[in-house]
């Protein structure tokens, strides 16, 4: 049996395959439960680190889960987990971190087409990189067929589900910041047509570096003297995704950066489970992967007034199409590089082939 200890997910016991978990919120544990049955059929054993520590089990891999501080051992290969880019996670292309892995799974196009140079004439080969895309588990609620409620089954306009941070990086293709613009341009101009969910929307918008705290700080002051919300339009944090989605006919999806190619996550893939139509910014090259009859792209509208005066006049027929588009997508081959299912078997694969497994 081949033994592999998962780093990065620091409540360790094996809580990252526990469907149970508290963390395992719209069930984004899914992929590494897959994982770890994909790896028993073929021989292979995944727990975290620190159970293997616990048991005195010397593993055969690491894998790593996100970029961590790397726990040096005597593990044969070891292995690298990108989610985020380097816009939210700065060590995500750092040269001496990522080079001390002997195969790095990514979604980012760049990476698994030209490597990683330092600057300095070091390099990355390109062959260290595998792809994959971020995995989607679908909720139980969608059926078989994806079906959902129709346009006046639908009470709420417009939502955003999201967290309030800042990128770890000055990078004008941050989309933190948008975000910000786009709750308060709804809050000043269709505070009834629009509500927001998530974490941290009782303070100020978050903001990077010294002076940007100083800022912050400085925020939080008028509120908590007027006693009046910051953003008024919060309605707390969303039991699940799919509950707020399913009730809003639009949602505002920007991805954390925009412009990075392969940068898809499970924000667009919500709002097609759910029905809810995305108005989506993120991957300029989104078209390639997802039709775009699936969503609205934000890039075509030259302000928020525009915008929203689109999904104001927006028929139940149009709604309904962009329903019928993202379903056939969920339907299609097309969706299928997006599950866990995908991800798990990619995962596993390569460490078949890197200890000769069959």
């Amino acid at each position: 049996m081949l033994t592999g200890s998962i780093y990065g997910w620091e409540i360790g016991k094996d809580d990252i395959f526990d469907p149970l978990s508290h963390r395992n919120r719209d069930d984004c544990l899914e992929p590494m439960r897959f994982m770890k049955g994909l790896g028993r059929q073929y021989g292979v054993a995944l727990h975290t680190s620190d159970v293997n520590e616990r048991n005195r089990v010397n593993p055969d891999f690491s894998l790593y889960v996100e970029s961590i501080n790397f726990v040096p051992c005597a593990a044969k290969k070891n292995y690298l987990i990108l989610y985020e880019t380097p816009l939210t996670v700065p060590r995500n292309s750092d040269y001496s971190y990522l080079n001390q892995f002997d195969s790095i799974f990514t979604w980012n196009k760049e990476l698994l087409q030209s490597g990683l140079h330092d600057g300095f004439g070091k390099h990355i080969t390109s062959d260290r990189f595998v792809q994959i895309q971020y995995p989607n588990p679908i909720p139980k609620e969608c059926g078989d067929n994806f079906q959902s409620l129709a346009f006046y089954q639908r009470p709420d306009l417009i939502c955003l589900i999201g967290s309030n941070r800042h990128a770890n990086l000055a990078d004008t293709r941050e989309l933190y910041s948008e975000r910000v613009k786009a709750i308060k341009w709804f809050e000043a101009h269709a505070l009834n047509d629009f509500k927001l969910y998530g974490n941290g929307w009782k303070v100020p918008q978050k903001r990077f570096g010294s002076a940007g705290k100083m800022r912050y700080r400085l925020e939080k002051i008028l509120p908590w003297i007027l006693g009046k919300p910051v953003f008024p339009s919060y309605q707390g944090s969303a039991r699940t995704k799919y509950e707020v989605l399913s009730k809003t006919k639009f949602c505002v999806c920007f991805e954390n950066a925009r412009d990075i190619d392969g940068y898809i996550t499970e924000k667009i893939f919500d709002c097609f489970f759910a029905g809810c139509v995305p108005i989506y910014w993120g991957d300029a090259n989104i078209g390639l992967s997802i039709p775009s009859n699936c969503f609205i792209d934000f890039r075509q509208f030259s302000s928020y007034e525009d915008l929203y005066q689109y999904v104001k006049a927006l028929t139940s027929k149009q709604f309904s199409d962009y329903q019928q588009a993202a379903k056939n997508f969920l339907l299609s081959d097309q969706f299928a590089p997006f599950t866990s299912q995908n991800f798990a078997n990619i995962v596993i694969h390569k460490i078949k082939q890197d200890f000769s497994l069959t």
